[in-house]
């Protein structure tokens, strides 16, 4: 029978193996390092997003008819209520846009109208930031607004 000595440490082919991996690693991470910050998520296009998603929510709620119409140069919006117990406001206010975004669309006025459904007809805008453009759009039938990266 013969005493297998007990090896202490690695042996440099498996060192080798543990620098290449890392090596692949830093390779796939740094150009998103080197990218982090400048690459801000547009804030304009989330505060449309969860504007839509409430003006939806208080049209599937209130069993009512929701209109949201916005100034695109401005930013400025207003939700009006049409339902059986008649029409009236529902909110009014300012979107935030910072000093780079800007919503781009050739209408005037957008318009979005949810159906006590969900069911939606709308505009789409896109939302221009600073290096990057994103589509706000809502689904029709879902009445759901999601965005698209352009």
């Amino acid at each position: 029978m013969t005493m297998r000595a007990h090896r202490r440490g690695f042996t440099l082919f498996e060192l080798a193996i543990v620098l290449a991996i890392m090596a692949l690693s830093a390779s796939l991470v740094v150009p998103a390092l080197s990218r982090l910050g400048q690459e801000r998520p547009q804030e304009a296009a989330f505060g449309l997003m969860a504007l839509l998603h409430d003006a939806r929510k208080a049209a599937i709620d209130r069993n009512a008819l929701v209109r949201l119409r916005i100034d695109p140069v401005t930013g400025r919006y207003r939700a009006d209520t049409t339902g059986v117990a008649g029409t009236g406001m529902l909110a009014e206010g300012t979107l935030l846009l910072d000093a780079t975004e800007t919503l781009v669309t050739e209408l005037p006025r957008l318009q979005f109208v949810f159906r006590p459904t969900g069911a939606a007809f709308a505009d789409s805008v896109l939302v221009r930031g600073q290096g990057s453009t994103v589509l706000v759009a809502v689904e029709p039938w879902s009445g759901v607004a999601g965005t698209y990266a352009r």
